[in-house]
């Protein structure tokens, strides 16, 4: 792994790090590594590079997961109302089957990360990233998807702070 030039830098810090409403700049996926790079994200105020005792928006930030597998990449579905509030159609949650995995996360780089789930599956650690991707027929409509991933180690690395998080609770 080539050695990361950012100012800053933390291992294994990911429940420091928060990548609510985070745009995704660029998305890579090898056999065992996983690397976003966000256009910003929050740096919590625990974080071991996070010197203002507060949460901290930094500017473009760039998260790799070491040892990393995709565990499921799950299309989220949808319910459809009328104006009554009457359900119309339901369309149930998917798995992306292995041909379309590709494709689909080819998209990322247009999405947008809404929230991270971290846990543990088979003693591993976890993450479950919701992603908001534009559809490729109408901008203006989202696909969601849910991309999880197992893998040892994480390493972040950024460059700049850029103002103290709104409304954040330290």
């Amino acid at each position: 792994m080539e050695e990361s030039n950012m100012k800053f830098r933390c291992v294994d810090e990911f429940e420091q790090l928060s990548f609510d409403d985070s745009p995704i700049v660029s998305f890579q996926m090898s056999e065992d590594e996983v690397t976003f790079t966000f256009g910003g994200a929050t740096i919590k105020a625990g974080n071991s590079q996070n010197g203002r005792f507060q949460d901290m928006y930094c500017g473009e930030i760039t998260l790799t997961l070491l040892q990393a597998q995709m565990k499921r990449l799950v299309k989220e579905g949808m319910k459809y109302y009328d104006a009554d509030g009457n359900l119309q159609r339901e369309i149930p949650d998917e798995d992306v089957p292995e041909p379309a995995v590709e494709s689909v996360v080819s998209r990322f780089e247009k999405g947008t990360v809404f929230t991270v789930v971290l846990g543990e599956i088979d003693g591993r650690k976890s993450a479950e990233f919701g992603i908001d991707v534009p559809q490729e027929e109408d901008e203006e409509e989202v696909d969601t998807y849910w991309f999880c991933v197992v893998f040892e180690k994480s390493e972040a690395s950024w460059d700049r702070y850029c103002s103290p998080a709104e409304g954040a609770d330290s």
